[in-house]
């Protein structure tokens, strides 16, 4: 591959009246009536719904069978009619389905396939073996809210919907009081890629281990103590991970605190200091992606540019998607 002259396959931008398919890829839902209240959302936001086969069954910890789980993927990108999949929860199990996937269905079918946490996964397989663009962001059914406007809404709009050729991210929103630390200064261009952590860990050693040479490696993590977190970058170092990349993007790591007989161990701040400062990459702690409640969305793939200085800022230099197909099949 050139990567010169590399462009990743971007699906078709999401406009009103377009459909969304809803599915759950990993744990079964807490609340069946979350269904209801991301289709009351999506509405609201002028969009078709349309509900996976599967995605109110139980199978011990997982939303139904891998097998159940797969199907309810293969449909809605196999349906003319959906133009992008929202994941409903993470949890756990989306990794499981890796194996089962249709890779060229997927690909000559590229739409908006969007979540995060346990989707860590799934996007960045999927981002892997089709070159589709996929989105860290919202999951639908807990993680939408209630205002039409709120910030997370109105980023993840402008993200699945704009076909700018740059788009500067808000990174100290929703709060200006919030400020972006910088680990370590500087300015780098890369494609992102990243998510969980935890799930980034899991992966390597796998066929879908995160491929990080010269990429924007960005990620996050949710109650994790600050050793777990060490033990987990520890593994990247290892494995090569951390010593390739263009430059990295800290989520906070929401309740990642020390405690119990580990209370007295190195801080979270500690952790990454050590750990990332000696790439000699730019390094930034904060942007308000993951488990955040108010959170941007990432196009896993796409190119964007990393400044690291006095006044920190993530800019994407590409467009996430593209102009929709006016000869498409609704």
């Amino acid at each position: 591959m050139n990567k010169k002259n590399y462009q990743p396959l971007r699906p078709p931008a999401i406009r009103p009246g377009d459909t969304i398919g809803l599915v759950a890829p990993a744990s079964p839902l807490i609340d069946l009536r979350d269904i209801g209240r991301a289709r009351k959302v999506l509405a609201s936001l002028g969009f078709q719904v349309l509900e996976g086969e599967n995605v109110r069954r139980r199978h011990g910890f997982l939303a139904g069978s891998d097998s159940q789980r797969a199907d309810d993927i293969h449909r809605m990108f196999s349906d003319r009619s959906v133009r992008a999949v929202m994941a409903l929860r993470g949890g756990y199990g989306s990794g499981r389905l890796l194996e089962l996937l249709d890779w060229d269905l997927l690909r000559a079918n590229p739409k908006v396939l969007l979540g995060h946490s346990d989707l860590t996964a799934l996007l960045n397989a999927v981002h892997q073996r089709s070159g589709m663009v996929t989105f860290w962001g919202p999951m639908a059914g807990y993680d939408l809210g209630r205002s039409l406007t709120s910030f997370k809404i109105r980023h993840l709009l402008s993200v699945i919907s704009a076909t700018a050729a740059t788009q500067r991210l808000p990174c100290s929103a929703p709060s200006p009081r919030r400020k972006l630390r910088v680990i370590c200064p500087g300015v780098a261009e890369g494609r992102l890629v990243g998510g969980n952590l935890s799930i980034i860990a899991s992966l390597i050693g796998t066929p879908y281990e995160l491929r990080t040479a010269d990429r924007l490696f960005f990620f996050e993590d949710v109650d994790e103590e600050p050793y777990k977190i060490d033990r987990m970058l520890n593994q990247l170092a290892l494995a090569g991970k951390l010593r390739e990349v263009a430059g990295i993007i800290v989520g906070r790591c929401v309740d990642c605190k020390r405690g119990g007989r580990m209370k007295r161990s190195f801080a979270l701040a500690e952790v990454f200091e050590h750990w990332l400062s000696p790439l000699g990459v730019p390094v930034i702690y904060g942007l308000p992606i993951g488990h955040e409640t108010e959170k941007l969305t990432l196009p896993i793939g796409v190119k964007a540019r990393l400044e690291a200085g006095s006044s920190p800022a993530v800019t994407l230099l590409e467009p996430a998607v593209e102009e929709p197909d006016t000869g498409f099949v609704a």
